[in-house]
């Protein structure tokens, strides 16, 4: 029997599996030494099983590596401290080049962070590693965590992978709200259109959903939460008009049966990408 999502932890195996087996080719689009043992055997199970594989690992190692460039921009930018909400397996703290002093603190459930923690055990972080348990809907564990990045002021920067489509809107409202009020300078988020979803994870589409929460909302919508917020466009990477001209070669050859189909482009106006916004 194939394994199946089971609860939106396994999303984070599955993205890790996603970005070991994307850096493993010779035209890899991102470069994750630890991704393979933080996605493990039921990680590798999960992806292998999907039939969209390749079109997802391309999509995850895209999104990757968009997320990697906006960051680095915002750290040039003076970024002290980055508050990565729902980390998952992400293993940026460990991978790439960040200042040592940079602040670093990562946020999920306390059986995700013992996990990760159990598989880095003999990984050296490049940075100042932090790590907290919070349940994101509840506001009191919410306020906490946030709290917490600002102590000590600076330009903070919050990261949100491949986590408010999961989310209740009231969370997601709610979390836009105190990240601007607490003067968060940053806020580094990706989104994807239905469109997109269909396209990426065919059929794995319905596990995701079950995991996700009955009022999330989609990509068009979190963006005009954020402007409703007050959150401006600092920098953007839409995958629609970024994404061709690095991998030309790569899309075309995920076109056809269980890829890209070649004859339902995104619309040119598809929001899907990686977003940076300024408060």
């Amino acid at each position: 029997m194939q394994p199946q999502i089971e609860h939106v932890s396994d999303t984070a195996l599955m993205v890790a599996a996603c970005r070991a087996a994307e850096s493993k080719r010779t035209d890899a689009l991102i470069h994750d030494p630890f991704a393979e043992r933080l996605a493990g055997e039921r990680g590798m199970a999960l992806a292998s099983s999907s039939p969209t594989m390749p079109v997802m690992q391309f999509g995850i190692g895209m999104r990757v590596r968009f997320m990697d460039e906006l960051l680095g921009s915002a750290i040039a930018k003076g970024v002290d401290t980055v508050l990565n909400l729902g980390a998952g397996l992400d293993a940026r703290p460990w991978r790439l080049d960040l200042p040592r002093e940079l602040r670093w603190i990562e946020v999920d459930f306390p059986e995700m962070i013992e996990y990760k923690r159990a598989r880095l055990t003999d990984a050296v972080p490049r940075c100042r590693i932090e790590q907290a348990s919070a349940d994101l809907n509840r506001a009191a564990e919410r306020e906490m965590v946030l709290d917490r990045a600002r102590e000590g002021g600076g330009r903070t920067l919050l990261i949100t992978e491949g986590l408010l489509m999961y989310l209740p809107a009231t969370t997601l409202e709610a979390l836009a709200s105190d990240a601007r009020a607490k003067e968060f300078r940053y806020w580094l988020l990706d989104v994807s259109s239905p469109e997109l979803m269909r396209r990426a994870h065919g059929d794995l589409a319905e596990d995701i959903n079950r995991v996700r929460a009955e009022s999330h909302l989609a990509g068009r919508d979190i963006l005009a939460v954020a402007a409703h917020e007050g959150w401006t466009v600092a920098d953007s990477r839409r995958y629609v008009q970024y994404a061709p001209p690095l991998a030309y070669a790569r899309i075309s050859e995920l076109t056809g049966p269980g890829g890209i189909d070649p004859k339902a482009p995104p619309p040119a106006d598809d929001v899907s990408g990686v977003w940076l916004y300024q408060s």
